[in-house]
């Protein structure tokens, strides 16, 4: 796992790309960033590469503008560095101006180091609108104003747009969000930037397996409440053993009993191109969801356990009677506190 620290700032330079006012400010020297700036950079970049929001990219090398510039450039040389900076982000400005309500940004152009390998991080820091006071003068009077300022990203936000790049073999990950372009909604930076073909993110991964797995168990399992939980549990224990979701042995082990299941589990995935996948998270909150069982009532009580105590047989039951009304009996309990 890469930490903070393993990660070494090369190089870095800062484009203005003000699409609002018809601003594409390029600049023709690298910063020359102190250690706070230099922990600013290194905790963006952190953010995105732990992040499981992040999806994978491949460029169409066919076609791709960006793999060409990045191809013939040399990272090491500082006037390459600089021109090459400039011509993405002349691409990026251009890509931007294509759509509608596309965010202005400054764009902060980065190479680091992490074990020996060299990546390309292009950070799109969109511009915030927010109000800020001022002081005033009319005449003798003096007043407080409001006035519309616009305000870079913080500290402790993350970069909503983003690009990193291996520049050894090109592989890349990308944070990305659909505007308006040519009156359909695009994920402008693969399609009209960068063009490269992308998958899902591991958490859209596992939000897609998890509606599928809970829709099948409500189809099939009806009411029988204990079958739909034990499903869950099953699926909880594959990530514990395994540390990744092997969609295929997933299927196996979940609905493998039920022709009737599996079919439709298979038909399911492979409408998302999930059939064969295998994918891990970073981010261990992106799992937080299987830890626990959560149910609500008809009558809006809502109950949830720890997954721990539900695998605990001994210390949880639940009945279902012959009209499908269940009752929830949990055993050994010490002390209750109410929240």
């Amino acid at each position: 796992m890469i930490t903070r620290d393993d990660i070494v700032i090369r190089k870095a330079i800062l484009h203005i790309l003000d699409t609002d006012r018809g601003d594409c400010i390029l600049s023709s020297a690298l910063l020359n960033p102190g250690p706070e700036m230099h922990d600013f950079i290194r905790n963006h970049i952190y953010k995105i590469i732990s992040s499981d929001d992040t999806k994978k990219g491949e460029f169409d090398s066919e076609i791709s503008p960006i793999k060409s510039i990045l191809e013939t450039w040399d990272e090491s040389d500082e006037t390459s560095f600089i021109e090459t900076s400039q011509a993405i982000a002349n691409k990026l400005y251009a890509a931007m101006g294509e759509g509608l309500n596309i965010p202005a940004a400054d764009l902060l152009f980065v190479t680091f180091q992490v074990e020996g390998e060299i990546y390309l991080a292009l950070l799109k820091m969109n511009y915030k609108r927010n109000y800020n006071h001022d002081k005033m003068y009319r005449g003798n009077h003096t007043f407080v104003g409001l006035l519309k300022k616009r305000s870079l990203i913080s500290e402790t936000s993350r970069v909503p747009e983003a690009v990193i790049i291996n520049l050894s073999d090109f592989s890349m990950r990308l944070l990305e969000k659909k505007y308006e372009v040519n009156g359909e909604r695009v994920n402008y930076l693969s399609e009209n930037f960068l063009i490269c073909h992308t998958s899902s993110s591991p958490k859209k991964k596992l939000n897609i397996l998890m509606r599928v797995i809970n829709n099948i168990s409500n189809k099939y399992d009806g009411a029988d409440l204990k079958t739909k939980m034990d499903t869950k549990s099953a699926l909880q224990k594959e990530y514990v053993d395994n540390k990744s979701f092997d969609i295929e042995e997933i299927g196996n082990k979940l609905f493998g009993k039920s022709p009737e299941k599996k079919s439709e589990f298979d038909e399911k995935m492979e409408q998302y191109d999930l059939q064969y996948d295998n994918f891990t998270v970073t981010n261990e909150n992106t799992v937080k969801k299987l830890e626990k069982q959560v149910m609500v009532t008809d009558s809006g009580i809502e109950i949830s356990i720890p997954m721990e105590t539900y695998n605990k047989l001994a210390n949880f039951e639940v009945q279902t009677d012959v009209t499908g009304k269940s009752t929830i009996i949990i055993r050994n309990i010490d002390n209750l506190v109410l929240k």
